[in-house]
């Protein structure tokens, strides 16, 4: 009987083992804006990298002007679908930076 009984209590035990730890990674899930990528054009830059940093920075601007969106999804690092689309034009580098915003 306490053979039984101590079986059964480790498949209880397991049970809530493997629960806690689902609960646990779900909160750890972003939530990402459902419709297309935003993308914003950047100014005009020497270096290619420095036209992505501004590429980056003025896609933060305009994922703040969207009401919905806010603060709460301009971080750069966790958006989805990152991407930039850049171009060398009379001797300077011109980068747009797209991406699907997410929040933590």
């Amino acid at each position: 009987m306490s053979k039984r009984l101590s079986i059964s209590t480790l498949g209880l035990f397991m049970a809530v083992f493997v629960s806690l730890s689902t609960i646990g990674t779900s909160a750890h899930a972003k939530t990402c804006w459902p419709y297309s990528k935003i993308t914003a054009t950047a100014g005009i830059a020497v270096k290619q990298s420095t036209a992505k940093k501004y590429g980056r920075i003025n896609w933060r601007v305009k994922v703040r002007a969207i009401a919905t969106l806010g603060t709460a999804y301009d971080n750069w690092g966790i958006a989805n679908e990152r991407s930039y689309n850049c171009k060398k034009k009379y001797g300077t580098w011109r980068c747009n930076a797209s991406a699907r915003p997410c929040r933590p």
